[in-house]
């Protein structure tokens, strides 16, 4: 079945999310990382006056990996789920088939397969729903909940 997505690069690693799960393409914002949070969750911006967690899905997929500086060019990725995803960049919407997925490629179950791109390279289609588990979705509402509450304390009358 031919479907949309959004092509994400990472460091040297192509992405495809499914159009149906991206709400929007933003530049980079200011991020609120207040200390304590855990490696994944980078911070929070504030969107429409509220807290939306930013997550590096570097770390999602390889929990060794690391963050390294991020371009002043970079994106965020919103997600329908209200999460964004901070990536090097958002370059391209192609349509296309997904195809198998190589052995050995899952990353903790969350690519489930891959879309063959014009360029002749292949990007890895993401399953959203499978970035965070639903324990984490939970901590992600409770810091998300204080992040609100850090922000209301700062309010001016």
């Amino acid at each position: 079945m031919t479907a949309s997505f959004l092509i994400l690069r990472i460091g040297d690693t192509r992405l495809a999310l499914p159009m149906a799960a991206v709400q929007e393409v933003l530049p980079l914002l200011p991020i609120d990382a207040p200390p304590g949070l855990p490696r994944p969750l980078l911070g929070f911006v504030t969107l429409q006056e509220r807290p939306v967690p930013v997550m590096a899905p570097r770390l999602l997929l390889d929990p060794q990996g690391d963050v390294a500086g991020v371009d002043l060019f970079a994106h965020l990725v919103r997600l329908r789920e209200d999460i964004c995803l901070l990536v090097d960049r958002a370059e391209d919407v192609a349509t296309g088939v997904v195809g198998p997925l190589a052995p050995g490629h899952s990353l903790n179950a969350a690519i489930m397969g891959e879309l063959p791109l014009p360029d002749g390279s292949v990007a890895h289609v993401v399953a959203p729903d499978r970035l965070v588990l639903d324990g984490e979705r939970a901590m992600l509402a409770t810091l998300t909940a204080a992040a609100a509450e850090r922000r209301d304390q700062w309010a001016t009358p």
